[in-house]
């Protein structure tokens, strides 16, 4: 039985069963991975403060078969205040998504694992400038006030795409739509469209977003405007 000792960064966590948990965790030795945590949703348990979204902590996983077990674990920083304060809240998790979703299983990236962190411990804090780029891909569902495609749950209620982006464009310096959809509404707004989507510029109602369409969208031209504005 292989048992590896590693610093850890819950990235979703999901329902297994009446008590346990799956959860998937950006670590320092073994990248993105999958582990059960058994009884982590016990009010008594050890395991439950370290299974929770956002948690950083420092992991002992036992690899069984595909997946590995959660065998102890010991919070560093939960980052739980993130949960009191929506906007951060929606940051966060609009940041963990990319971060899950632009990595592979078991692939090390210890330079993203510190900047996630560094992320997570800003967003605890107070008056806290906020300025950034907001990048978004796909349309955003407006019918049934959003239900369509939500990004996570929160205090009982689910956050949906139409919420987040509401919240996060707010501070944000710049808008970017990437892909087709979100410029212009794509296969995702044609008829019958039944979940009401829309493009980003017209759910936002503004003309300042910059476009990047195509389907799949050209990595180069996103890098390149991100470095042109980065760079002002």
């Amino acid at each position: 039985m292989i048992i590896i000792n590693t610093q850890g960064i819950v990235l979703r966590s999901v329902r297994y069963k009446e008590n346990d948990v799956i959860l998937t965790i950006f670590t320092r030795k073994l990248g993105k991975v999958s582990a059960i945590a058994k009884g982590a949703k016990r009010n008594k348990s050890f395991l439950l403060s370290a299974s929770q979204v956002f948690s950083y902590s420092n992991f002992t996983l036992k690899k069984q078969g595909n997946m590995y077990r959660v065998s102890q674990s010991e919070t560093i920083k939960n980052f739980y205040d993130i949960a009191y304060d929506i906007e951060s809240f929606t940051y966060a998790t609009y940041i963990t998504s990319l971060v899950d979703g632009s990595i592979y299983e078991n692939q090390t990236n210890n330079r993203l694992f510190v900047l996630l962190a560094q992320a997570l411990y800003l967003y605890t804090q107070k008056n806290l400038d906020k300025e950034y780029i907001f990048i978004v891909s796909g349309a955003i569902p407006i019918k049934d006030d959003g239900l369509y495609t939500t990004i996570a749950p929160h205090k009982g209620r689910k956050i949906t795409a139409k919420e987040a982006v509401s919240v996060i464009s707010k501070n944000a310096k710049y808008i970017i739509n990437v892909g087709t959809c979100a410029c212009f509404g794509g296969p995702t707004a044609a008829r019958p469209n039944l979940s009401g989507a829309v493009s980003v510029s017209e759910f936002l109602n503004r003309n300042d977003i910059i476009k990047i369409p195509g389907c799949p969208v050209n990595p180069v031209w996103v890098a390149g405007i991100l470095g042109y504005i980065t760079s002002e």
